[in-house]
């Protein structure tokens, strides 16, 4: 018998009684004279990442228990035209409302004349100026027409035919959100040299991120939802998307184009509000170009002019207004309260978005809230006519099911034992939507 000659013994002389990753056999890292000075704690050096909360701040909640959920809104209490054209005294618009007695103003865009109708059928109506040569030089098309009041001779009948009220009707359908996270149960009894809040178990902070970013996204998917289109591959595949506070503005909402830095510009927004529900008190949530460009235009009226602001919508208290984030000013009848935006500023998130591209600079909310008709409308005008705030917050519940934010653990680690498989799962699930109500009230500023 013979002693192997592998594997071979290894010694590498030092002149000095010193451990050195030559001669010592285990890891250098572990074995170095020198320990490391370790700061254990956690460096959250991007401070709080989570974008989540405006929703909930600015929103309310409510239950519902179907796939859908119907609403109607209030149409426009007066008509106006803007494409009508004309031969002599015969005006045509498709379908327009106006009927016989009815007393009409029709202008270009330098001229107008005030009219009597005399003759009314669905596409078409003929008028009879209250001044001689009226209609001398008016245009023949891209007129402007709405009724102002009606006459009648002595003895006549009544008005002819009656106006239905206006009502849309808006079906918006939830989503089913999912999101997990998953440990092994060696790693979950892992000691990490790096505390967490959770201590130095590193998965529970892990898992607390998972958590986070879970919640981020439960209001971003309602932020910049999208409505699946007919035909779509995403309606094809059998998702139906939902729609969200952006896409609801962008499509029957007010848009601004690029940064709104002027009192000019801050003019056009005043006087397209007044077109609308003529709301005076309005949130502006911003990017920081845009929250800059604010402030840029305030200190160039008068240095003190950021200060001499009504602050009526937080009980004239200023300190309450800073205490939330609030600085505001007054423009006409308008009161205009701005904050930062995060989400709008995150690089990972709209912020990465370039300015061509769309980039959202920010959103005015009017603070308040709008009647509509709750239920289907059955064609006749009937229903329940509630006031309800401009953004709800609607999550599936019946009975004891509840999906407003459901969370389960399932495996074999820690205390639970669901299956056979050594991981602790945890999981999270929400079916909700958002109901954007009133959307002609808000406005969105987005560009370069």
């Amino acid at each position: 018998m013979a002693l192997a000659s592998t594997p071979n013994f290894s010694v590498t002389p030092s002149q000095t009684k010193t451990v050195l990753q030559s001669n010592y056999i285990s890891l250098f890292d572990y074995s170095h004279q020198y320990a490391p000075e370790v700061h254990a704690k956690l460096a959250n050096i991007y401070g709080n990442q989570s974008v989540s909360g405006m929703l909930h701040m600015m929103g309310a909640e409510e239950g519902f228990a179907s796939d859908q959920v119907i609403y109607t809104e209030e149409g426009r209490l007066h008509t106006v035209y803007k494409d009508v054209s004309r031969s002599a005294a015969v005006f045509t618009k498709a379908g327009h409302v106006f009927r016989v007695n009815e007393t009409v103003i029709i202008s270009d865009s330098t001229k107008q004349v005030k009219a009597l109708i005399i003759e009314a059928d669905d596409n078409t109506f003929t008028v009879a100026p209250y001044k001689a040569d009226a209609l001398t030089g008016l245009a023949t098309s891209g007129l402007t027409a709405f009724v102002y009041g009606s006459e009648f001779k002595k003895g006549t009948a009544g008005m002819q035919g009656s106006l239905d009220k206006e009502l849309t009707i808006r079906n918006v359908s939830p989503i089913i959100l999912k999101d997990k996270f998953e440990v092994n149960g060696s790693d979950a009894t892992q000691i990490s040299w790096v505390q967490t809040d959770q201590g130095y178990l590193w998965y529970l902070a892990s898992e607390r991120e998972t958590r986070m970013r879970w919640e981020d996204r439960l209001e971003l998917a309602f932020l910049l939802g999208e409505q699946a289109e007919a035909g779509s591959d995403a309606d094809s595949a059998g998702y139906r998307g939902t729609e969200g506070l952006f896409s609801a503005i962008e499509s029957r909402g007010n848009l601004f184009d690029g940064v709104a830095s002027t009192i000019a510009d801050w003019d056009s927004i005043v006087k397209r509000f007044d077109k609308q529900g003529k709301i005076n008190n309005y949130m502006g949530y911003f990017d920081r170009d845009q929250s800059l460009a604010v402030d840029d235009m305030l200190g160039q009226l008068n240095a003190g002019y950021d200060g001499g602001i009504s602050f009526g919508i937080f009980q004239n208290d200023k300190d309450k207004a800073v205490n939330l984030g609030f600085k505001g000013f007054t423009r006409g009848t308008y009161n205009f309260f701005k904050t930062d935006w995060k989400v709008l500023n995150d690089p990972t998130l709209l912020g990465a978005i370039p300015e061509a591209a769309g980039k959202v600079r920010g959103m005015l909310i009017p603070v308040g809230q709008t009647e509509v008709y709750d239920g289907q409308y059955n064609g006749g005008g009937q229903g329940s006519k509630i006031t309800v705030p401009f953004l709800t917050q609607m999550y599936r519940v019946a009975g004891n099911e509840n999906r407003k934010y459901k969370t389960w653990v399932t495996g074999t680690v820690g205390n639970v034992k669901t299956n056979d498989v050594d991981t602790m799962e945890v999981h999270h699930l929400s079916e909700r939507l958002i109901r954007n109500v009133g959307m002609n009230n808000f406005m969105l500023m987005k560009g370069a």
